[in-house]
């Protein structure tokens, strides 16, 4: 837990780096983009080669009236919830070509969350980033597995690809084999995609959510978009619900009491997280009203920051941390009355089943990555710095080393907002007491004396 928690102070969050980490950061940023230049640059060269050999000839706008194809994939080569944010392409594609089989290649550590989805005809898997290091170019076995994905893709013989999000996904769109390749232009390398979709994720001044992005190239793809294609829905299948049963009967929990899942991390930043001691705090006073059973969720990496919190508790809450598998958090997030969360996949799973989720925002705006649901609740206190996440390269770290930001929200904001919406499921007026319980927020990052208790 040592390892897993070091340079992180009492709130856990990263500390100031010193001069021989920094000098470490620096090194790694340019070497990576010193190997990423020399890819942009080589890929360019092929794709003039490819416009060239195609003689430059633009290809008809894709159109069902038009356009037939027996076969689609979609690559979305991210975190979970990323993928779960991008299978509003899926289900409108699906809808637009209901003949078409649509295949989904997507990483291995995220593609087990898809479930069953009727639209869904394959799910493929491939990890790119085992490409990261230099050193890799000379290790047979990736070179095997990049084969052995270029020849299933072509067994496939596949009438269109598209290309999510990022390089990656757009070189394996080429791979694939596909006449057909759409994706954002600014993402790919030149010449690679036939049908190039102006702009990039997180343009400067769109201001655009996630899965907007993703709607917009099923619209070049020839979808009409409909209002309730936001909002992205994700199947749990009956297995999944049932194993979620088991595992909370052997628990203990008898469904009598409201089922609160908490997930306490988050990838890709850790000042997404909500402070340690708040979250300590908020889980005490839960279990104390005698109305609430607690649960955590997350992985087998999560375990030390779960046991960081539960150090600080008087009460005790079940860790379902690592005990399930992907299709079975779905389906527990499903069970659950409500999933309090930072920024992070699960809370996009949470959205896409129908649970209610209460999502703590800091560094990441809301507006682009948050919660697409009408059962959603942000909590966000818009500091001046805040939202700092720009979604491109560095984490979701704050520069100040404070995370002002998530340290504004107290635990009995969100106490509170847990109360208001169980009172307004039971249709009884939100009880002022709870409303008391109020604290003055922090100041320049400096801990209460409780908080570190």
């Amino acid at each position: 837990m040592a390892h897993a928690l070091a340079n992180r102070d009492d709130y856990g969050y990263p500390t100031q780096p010193d001069s021989r980490r920094r000098l470490r950061n620096s090194a790694v940023h340019t070497s990576k983009r010193i190997l990423l230049s020399g890819i942009y640059i080589l890929m360019s060269v092929l794709g003039l080669y490819l416009r060239l050999s195609s003689g430059l000839r633009r290809k008809p706008a894709l159109n069902p009236a038009r356009f037939h194809p027996r076969h689609i994939l979609v690559i979305r080569l991210d975190l979970i919830g990323d993928l779960v944010l991008s299978l509003p392409v899926v289900h409108t594609l699906k809808r637009t070509y209901p003949e078409a089989e649509i295949d989904l290649l997507a990483l291995p550590s995220s593609a087990h969350v898809l479930g069953n989805d009727p639209t869904i005809h394959t799910v493929l898997t491939y990890d790119p980033n085992i490409w990261r290091r230099p050193k890799a170019l000379l290790n047979p076995k990736n070179w095997r597995e990049a084969r052995a994905l270029r020849q299933r893709l072509h067994e496939r013989d596949y009438d269109l690809a598209v290309s999510v999000f990022g390089p990656w996904a757009a070189l394996i769109s080429l791979l694939s084999g596909a006449p057909r390749r759409l994706g954002f232009g600014k993402e790919s390398y030149p010449g690679l995609m036939t049908d190039s979709v102006p702009g990039q994720h997180w343009e400067e001044g769109d201001h655009l959510h996630e899965v907007d992005y993703c709607l917009r190239l099923a619209e070049a793809a020839g979808a009409t978009i409909q209002p309730e294609d936001r909002i992205p829905t994700l199947v749990v299948d009956q297995q999944a619900r049932q194993d979620v049963e088991h595992l909370l009967q052997q628990e203990g929990i008898s469904g009598e009491k409201t089922l609160i899942a908490c997930h306490v991390s988050s990838n890709n930043g850790q000042s997404k997280r909500w402070p340690i001691p708040y979250w300590a705090r908020l889980i005490d006073r839960l279990l104390q009203t005698g109305r609430y059973e607690v649960i955590f969720t997350g992985a087998p990496d999560d375990l030390p920051l779960i046991a960081a919190i539960t150090a600080r508790m008087r009460e005790r809450a079940i860790n379902m941390a690592g005990k399930t598998s992907l299709r079975q958090l779905a389906g527990l997030l499903q069970r659950a009355d409500i999933l309090v969360t930072g920024d992070s996949g699960p809370m996009h799973i949470a959205c896409a089943v129908g649970s209610k989720v209460i999502a703590i925002h800091g560094p990441t705006d809301p507006a682009m990555s948050g919660p697409v649901s009408p059962h959603a609740t942000v909590l966000r206190d818009p500091i001046w710095c805040s939202p700092c996440y720009k979604a491109r390269g560095a984490p979701a770290d704050c520069r100040f080393f404070t995370t002002q930001c998530m340290k504004n929200i107290p635990p009995e904001q969100v106490l509170q907002t847990i109360e208001t919406l169980q009172s307004e499921q039971a249709g009884q007026p939100y009880s002022e007491e709870v409303a008391l319980l109020e604290m003055p927020h922090k100041v320049e990052g400096i801990p209460h004396e409780q908080d570190l208790q």
